[in-house]
């Protein structure tokens, strides 16, 4: 009964405190969450029961109708402030926002997985597997290229009879082409051969990769502007694809070239009306080359990425990645990818026709195109505008590396045809990597997120200028965010600013000083790990905004309620690069949670 008394007396003090608005902001979060757990659950909790079942199950001497009644005046309390506080009203209607985006966008695109083959064994096993288990993907398609006898390695090519027809509940489909399409296979095949209406978006890979270390964060990346092309690539193509970029505000340029066989998310709109481009451009060859004249037709098919990614006329987004395979052989390193550079060499007479196209499209159209809005010179600001800062995936697939240094400085945006041709021609002609491209390819941006702190990502093109950052992308809301650690060796990572948000379009300021500890050196910088603890941080700043009077409210902005988005930003510009050598966070059991976990113990207590 003592027990009891105690109870009270410490929630009525408890009580007096949050109506004085001096309670620790903590408690007052806690209180927040607890209370609306206790009214959405209030039937389950206090319901209906007669009052001499609950006695004897719980056991506490009305312990808990006392309790119940406190809640519901401290209910009342926090009611009446935050119905007269205009900025924490603001940030729960900015919350809500952002959880109905959320929601929104990942209810509105479901994707189609695309695989091309022409022998099926384990690889294709795995690659579909892998595929079916993620929400997203809500059908397969599997077509089989069947257009020769045999494969490359002279093994006959035959129908595939025992073709699952769902796998994980997602339905599988399968069509079998004989069709020389090569490459255009799969957009054919995202166009005409999903059967679900509702699939507006297909993702596409080699059977012969393996997604699982990404597949999830690109769909994440994708939803940050879907009418883009995403695909994941090795540091070495993600270097030569920047190079091959153009830009050019005369002709309503903005676009790049992307490799898509490790993976790639396109709407299926494009992918529809790609197709109808091809065979625009078949009929026109035909009229316009004679019959002893070889058209371009062939190259359509055989490079059909090259043409897609062009005709897109939109930056790709290509995430640079560690790429492998699913079988590996004997001696086969596990990092898995080819010289980029002469793949390109071999498919130049694709690209160039691809651009020949695009500018001829763009002079035709010249009128009706969305002019490029750039003005002034590009900066890695300005960069990051045009596609999402998105840059790398975590190890563990569950965030993003994100920043807005490049790494291969902007091309120049004033170049005319014939200029934009030969730039193009002489980046093609090159079959090993440049200097420059093993060195990001040694401090590539995956080292900051690959959960390895021996590897390092460095900004090896430039030093670090005002407003320059890098933080993470964590894929989808957080209440719960408890800490972030940096494993860095640039000396002035103390000195820069710690910033949240939920939709990565406003920022908050978080007052976090982080506590370092130096564990090793790297070329003679102490690498030193950096923890920034956010949430006791963001619980002061909830304090001081609870406590401020009432006509600072509307003024004063306050800290989101959620957080996607974290990153580190120079306040100041300094002659170092960023030296980045690992990048992670914790997400603690949210406050409801912890609330439930208690009110369950009570009541087992009583038992």
């Amino acid at each position: 009964m003592s027990n009891g008394r105690h109870g009270m007396s410490v929630c009525s003090a408890f009580l007096d405190d949050i109506r004085n608005l001096r309670a620790n902001a903590v408690l007052i979060i806690g209180v927040l969450t607890f209370a609306v757990l206790v009214w959405y659950h209030s039937e389950k909790l206090f319901g209906d029961a007669p009052p001499s079942t609950t006695r004897s199950k719980l056991k506490l001497s009305g312990g808990f109708a006392n309790i119940k009644n406190e809640v519901l005046d401290i209910e009342k309390a926090m009611t009446d402030i935050l119905a007269n506080h205009k900025g924490v009203s603001q940030a729960a209607e900015l919350a809500k926002m952002a959880v109905r985006e959320q929601y929104e966008l990942r209810t509105k695109y479901r994707a189609a997985a695309i695989f091309v083959f022409k022998q099926q064994g384990t690889n294709l096993h795995l690659a579909m597997r892998n595929a079916a288990k993620r929400n997203f993907i809500k059908e397969i398609v599997l077509l089989h290229d069947m257009s020769k006898p045999v494969d490359s390695f002279g093994n006959p090519v035959k129908e595939w009879l025992k073709c699952p027809k769902e796998i994980y509940g997602k339905p599988v489909n399968y069509v079998k082409s004989t069709q020389p399409l090569d490459e255009l296979h799969k957009f054919y095949a995202c166009a005409s051969y999903t059967k679900d209406a509702r699939t507006n978006v297909c993702f596409y890979q080699a059977p012969a990769r393996d997604t699982e270390n990404y597949i999830e964060s690109m769909w994440a990346t994708f939803l940050r502007s879907p009418s883009l092309l995403y695909t994941a690539v090795g540091a070495m193509t993600y270097y030569n694809d920047a190079e091959l970029t153009f830009r050019e505000d005369a002709y309503g340029i903005d676009a790049g070239f992307a490799y898509l066989n490790a993976g790639a998310l396109f709407l299926k709109s494009h992918a529809v009306n790609f197709v109808k481009r091809i065979e625009q451009l078949q009929v026109e060859d035909k009229t316009m080359y004679g019959p002893d004249v070889e058209s371009p037709a062939k190259l359509y098919r055989k490079s059909a990425d090259v043409f897609f990614s062009l005709w897109l006329n939109r930056p790709p987004c290509e995430l640079s990645n560690d790429i492998v395979p699913y079988k590996r052989q004997i001696d086969e390193p596990k990092v898995y990818e080819r010289n980029a550079f002469a793949r390109r060499a071999l498919q130049q007479e694709s690209h160039v026709l691809a651009l020949k196209l695009l500018l001829e499209q763009a002079i035709t159209y010249r009128d009706g195109l969305a002019k490029v809005s750039r003005v002034g010179r590009v900066t890695n600001r300005t960069l990051a505008t045009y596609r999402p800062d998105a840059y790398s995936s975590c190890a563990n697939d569950k965030c993003l590396l994100i920043t807005n240094v490049p790494a291969v400085n902007p091309t120049p945006t004033h170049l005319n045809g014939y200029q934009l041709g030969t730039r193009l021609k002489d980046l093609l002609e090159r079959k090993l990597p440049p200097q420059e491209c093993d060195v990001f390819k040694a401090h590539q941006y995956h080292y900051a997120v690959d959960g390895n702190p021996s590897t390092q990502w460095v900004t090896t093109n430039a030093n670090i200028s005002e407003g320059d950052y890098f933080g993470l992308d964590l894929l989808k809301l957080h209440k719960d965010v408890q800490n972030v650690t940096v494993v860095a060796a640039h000396p002035f990572q103390d000195e820069m600013v710690v910033e949240v948000s939920m939709r990565g379009r406003s920022w908050y300021p978080v007052t976090s000083r982080p506590k370092g500890f130096v564990k090793t050196s790297w070329r003679g910088f102490p690498v030193t790990e950096y923890v920034y603890d956010l949430s006791d941080s963001l619980a002061a700043a909830w304090q001081r905004i609870l406590e401020l009077p009432s006509q600072k409210h509307a003024m004063t902005p306050t800290p989101p309620l959620y957080i996607r988005f974290l990153r580190f930003r120079a306040l100041k510009d300094y002659n170092l690069p960023f030296i980045v050598m690992d990048i992670s966070y914790r997400v603690g059991k949210p406050l409801d949670a912890l609330a439930s976990k208690r009110i369950k113990m009570l009541r087992a207590a009583g038992n």
